[in-house]
């Protein structure tokens, strides 16, 4: 990681020279450097100092087993987590407390955490490169366009070479035949050539190591294999991925005061007041009769409704038809109403003329 190194989407200001080699000497030889080895008066670091790399006390600080490796850069690993103190002393003073004494402090359950965020970025990372390199492995083998195309016009030849064959063969003519035969033989070793000639070696393949995300190559023997399993980004990763078995084994509890105790602890006592196995039993029962009750009713209910819409639309159906009726009858009474006025006006007119033929 270079020195003036800064996280993306942090913005800070440019350090000093003065400032840098300050932090290169905290790096290479600690803070207290400046101190006197027989003072017994110099302040002594204490687990709870901001300064002290409190996973390193816990047996496992990724800061140090990723420094220098390519996943020192990781967004998750500040800056400050590198420049921090890891004294040997204090990892002895820390082994040397009780358990119970070190579970009050949260430190195990800390790096479990960070740990599992790791872990899972860097398996996000594997599963990209795996899907990358997947993709370029699978690509066939590719000829180059001018032999493709010198691959195909002998074909062409070969199979028109073939037809002249067997058509002079059939005409009686054996020597041409034998002739336009031998020569698409000679033709057909040429393809063969040419497209052995063509066909290129079998691609290297690359693969990514499941622990650390290292590529290697199918061409790489067990000797480069080795080599990379021995390198610090390997050890590194190995290192992180069984530490954080042993602590999910281990689940130490987090540090009290904290919203994860709280919750901790309800889950405890939940478990603690579990109900017996009748009791439980007797709740399932309870709740299938409930559903069904509730099925029951959601089915009287579907049934009221249809019968409902049934009956309305019987009552519609049937004013609708009543007023159709009386429209159809009013009309017709209103026919037989106007033929009749036409038989009496057609009878008046007759009388009137028939008095009036009469009178003249």
């Amino acid at each position: 990681m270079p020195r003036n190194f800064v996280s993306k989407g942090v913005k800070e200001p440019m350090k000093t020279p003065q400032q840098l080699m300050r932090e290169q000497m905290d790096e290479l030889m600690g803070k207290s450097r400046d101190n006197d080895l027989g003072d017994e008066n110099a302040p002594q670091p204490s687990f709870s100092d901001p300064d002290v790399d409190r996973f390193h006390l816990c047996g496992c600080s990724p800061y140090e087993l990723l420094k220098g490796t390519k996943s020192e850069t990781m967004p998750q690993l500040d800056r400050d987590g590198f420049l921090k103190e890891r004294s040997e002393s204090l990892k002895v003073q820390w082994e040397a407390l009780p358990q119970e004494e070190r579970d009050k402090y949260g430190y195990e359950y800390e790096l479990m955490k960070f740990l599992d965020i790791l872990v899972e970025e860097q398996d996000r990372r594997i599963t990209k490169a795996k899907e990358r390199y997947e993709a370029q492995n699978d690509l066939p083998p590719e000829i180059p366009p001018e032999t493709k195309k010198q691959i195909d016009l002998l074909k062409e030849q070969i199979k028109e070479l073939q037809t002249q064959s067997e058509v002079l063969g059939e005409q009686g003519e054996v020597d041409a035949s034998m002739t336009a035969f031998n020569k698409a033989n000679t033709m057909q070793l040429q393809l063969q050539a040419i497209e052995q000639k063509a066909t290129p070696l079998q691609p290297k393949k690359q693969y990514v190591d499941d622990v650390s995300g290292l590529v290697y190559s199918s061409t790489d023997n067990e000797a480069r294999i080795a080599d990379l399993q021995s390198g610090r980004q390997y050890k590194a990763w190995k290192a992180i991925r069984e530490k954080l078995i042993e602590l999910k084994a281990q689940q130490p509890p987090p540090p009290p005061g904290t919203a994860a105790a709280s919750t901790t602890n309800r889950e405890a006592e939940w478990k603690r007041e579990e109900r017996p196995a009748e009791d439980r039993r007797r709740d399932d029962d309870r709740r299938y009769d409930e559903r069904r009750d509730r099925k029951d009713d959601r089915r009287d209910y579907r049934d009221y409704r249809d019968d409902r819409r049934d009956d309305s639309y019987r009552e519609r159906d049937y004013y609708r038809r009543d007023r159709y009726d009386r429209r159809d009858y009013d009309r017709r009474d209103r026919r037989d109403d106007d033929r009749r006025d036409y038989y009496d006006r057609r009878d008046s007119y007759r009388e009137r003329d028939y008095y009036r033929r009469d009178r003249y």
